[in-house]
Parts: structure tokens; sequence; C-alpha cells
């Protein structure tokens, strides 16, 4: 019975709808479970002959000065099912950074062994987008970065916007653009560059600041006969900003005015030494002229006697120092000391003079004065050269 059952099967399986078959067959057992083994895989589709294909792939990349940032686009075709599949598309090395991932439908993209890949059981067409970074592999001016496929990724150059003005590509070495397709080789991106150096632009010389002085000073002394004196010295000054400078009265002499280019001034005056602020009269000048003006009573002339007289000291050097005396002219004046010496009358002083003061007049002059006071000494006597008694 079990034996006439399977005949029957087996007839059933082995015949032709259209045109059914007469007559009957007897088989063993073994034969027969070989021939529904060639049925079943007959009957079954044909595994494909890849599991995947990955059938686009695209790379952008953007150079900044610390790394390459890398958008990927991919679609997969998944051929495969019934079972698991996985396609390798980049490989993800230690200066290989993942950025942002998608979220597919069915699949899972994610780093795994190494690897950026794609699995999924589902056959179908997978469509995403990638971001990554790639850090160069050493810090200094010359900086390279690399990118490795994957065994399933057939490799596709980079597509790479880079600042000509602000980078300099050394691998590839390509002419300056803002977009080079960079290719690969032997399945590997290489990208090098180096910072390009900004152009050296001219300094513009900045002069050092001037140091004070007072080139040349010129001082007037007029006496009364009673010894009423005035003392007027007009200093030159050198300098290209504000300034203080310190004067050191002489003994016994009081201030009447002080004016830097005629404007008058107010010192400040602590124990017989005036505290003065100057400065050029317009930016950019390195010249001013300041003039002080004092009083000092001498005493009445005597038939003979001595003069002490002496300039202020002013804390600033000066170069050269011009001084004329204006003395009662009945009296004749020699030298006796002091710093000052005597000196022949300039053609250019003589001129100068608008108005002519009355007097005998002396001439001294003095160079290099620096921290000190310039003094004279002047010994006189009635001059009797007009006397009629002689």
């Amino acid at each position: 019975m079990w034996t006439s059952s399977l005949v029957l099967g087996l007839l059933l399986a082995t015949t032709d709808a259209a045109s059914p078959p007469s007559g009957s067959a007897t088989v063993s057992l073994p034969e027969l479970l070989a021939l529904y083994g060639r049925q079943e895989r007959e009957a079954a589709p044909p595994m494909p002959p890849a599991e995947a294909l990955v059938v686009k792939s695209q790379l952008k990349g953007h150079l900044t000065g610390e790394a390459v940032l890398v958008e990927a686009h991919f679609e997969v075709e998944v051929l495969a099912s019934g079972s698991w599949t996985r396609v390798k598309l980049l490989r993800l090395d230690a200066d290989t950074y993942l950025t942002a991932l998608p979220t597919v439908d069915n699949a899972t993209v994610a780093a795994l062994d190494d690897h950026l890949s794609l699995v999924t059981q589902t056959p179908g067409r997978y469509a995403f987008d990638v971001s990554f970074t790639l850090r160069p592999t050493a810090a200094g001016p010359e900086r390279l970065a690399q990118l490795r496929f994957g065994p399933h990724v057939t490799p596709v150059p980079l597509r790479l916007e880079a600042d000509a003005t602000a980078f300099t590509l050394t691998e590839p070495a390509l002419a300056p653009s803002e977009e080079v397709d960079v290719y690969p080789r032997q399945g590997v991106l290489r990208v090098g560059w180096r910072t390009a150096v900004a152009p050296k632009v001219a300094r513009q010389a900045v002069r050092p600041p001037l140091e004070p002085s007072i080139p040349e000073a010129h001082a007037t002394w007029v006496s009364t006969l009673e010894g009423k004196a005035t003392l007027r010295v007009r200093y030159a000054l050198r300098l290209d900003r504000e300034q203080d400078l310190e004067l050191t009265l002489p003994e016994g002499h009081h201030l009447k005015r002080v004016m830097l280019d005629a404007v008058p001034l107010v010192p400040e005056e602590k124990e017989g030494r005036l505290l003065v602020k100057v400065a050029p009269t317009r930016v950019g000048e390195t010249e001013a002229a300041l003039e002080v003006v004092l009083t000092r009573d001498l005493g009445i002339f005597h038939l003979s006697g001595r003069l002490k007289l002496a300039l202020p000291q002013v804390s600033w050097p000066v170069a050269s120092i011009q001084a004329r005396a204006h003395f009662p002219a009945v009296f004749n004046y020699r030298r006796e000391g002091g710093s000052m010496e005597p000196a022949e009358e300039k053609a250019e002083d003589a001129s100068s003079a608008s108005t002519p003061l009355p007097g005998k007049v002396l001439h001294f002059r003095q160079y290099l004065v620096a921290a000190s006071a310039p003094t004279l000494e002047l010994g006189y006597s009635v001059d009797i050269s007009q006397s009629y008694f002689r």
C-alpha cells in the first residue's frame, strides 16, 4: 500500500498536465528521494552573482587649515534575500572621523570593524549621505590627509574646494584653482597642502622718539645805573611731543614771565625751580621757543666793584649760549671769572636788533652746557677815557 502511494506520487509529479502519461512504474525509496531533491533544486531561483553592488558613489570635500571636510553620497543595490548582507564602503583609519550618519529604512549605516558599512537583510536600493573629517597625519607647515576605500567600492575622485589664496596643494601638485579633482592612486585618496605664506608688507618705519635738547640759547642782561637789572633768556627747543622742562633760577632773581612761542605760560614754581610743560605749537613740528624774563637788584654801581652774573640752570643739554650785557656806559668792564668766555659781536646780532639798547655792550659765549648754570664775573671801574682830566 505504501509503495503504491509512492508510485502514484511520482507519477503525478512527473506527469505533464497537458498530456498525462499512461502506465505505471515501481522504484525504490532511495531513488524516489533523489528524484525529490533534484526537483526542489530545479524549482528554487538561482543565487545572484553578488549579494550587493555599489552603483553610485560621489565625494565632495572642503579644505581648511586643519583638516579636509568630506561629504559622501552612496547608492547601494542589495540583491541577496533571506540572509544578512554587509557592504564595506570606506576604511576608517585613525585620522578619519565620522561626523554625520544617515537613518535608512530596513538598513543600518555605521562603523563596523574599521569600516563604514551598510548592513541589511532586505533587498532593495539604498541611497544615503555620510559626512566625515580627514585629519592630517602630522602637524607642521606640510600636511597630508588620506582616505582608503572599502573592498566593495570602486575608487572615485574627490571634488575638492580649496581657497587658492590661502592654501597651496602639494599632493596632487595642481595649478591653483577654487575646485580641483583629486584622483585616487592604488585605491587611496591623498590630499597634501600647506598654508600659503602671506606676502610681506613693508612696515612703515617708526621714527624713534626725539631726545629733547636746546640747540642754542640767547641771553641778554640790561641794567640801569641804579642796579635794576633784567635778564631775558630765549631757548630754542628741539622736541617732538610734550615734555617737562625744569629751570633753576639764579640766586636773587625773580620770575617776571614765561612764554612759549609768544604764548604766556603759568609754570609750577617750587623752591626756586620752575617746572614748565613744553610742546611744539603744531603737530608734526619739532621746534619751539621758550622765553624766560627775570629781574634782579644788582645794587647801586660804585666807582669800582664786581658783578656776579648767572643764567638759569635747565634740565636739558644746551649746545651753545650767546649772551650780551648792556651795562652803564660810564664804566669799563673786564672779565674776571665764570664759565662764560668773551666773544666777538656777530654781524647777524647787530642787524637783528631792531631797537638798540642803551649802555655799553659786552658779548660772551659758552658751549656744551649740561646740568650746570652758566656764570660770569665782571669787574668794573669808572671810564675816564673821555674825561677832561687825564
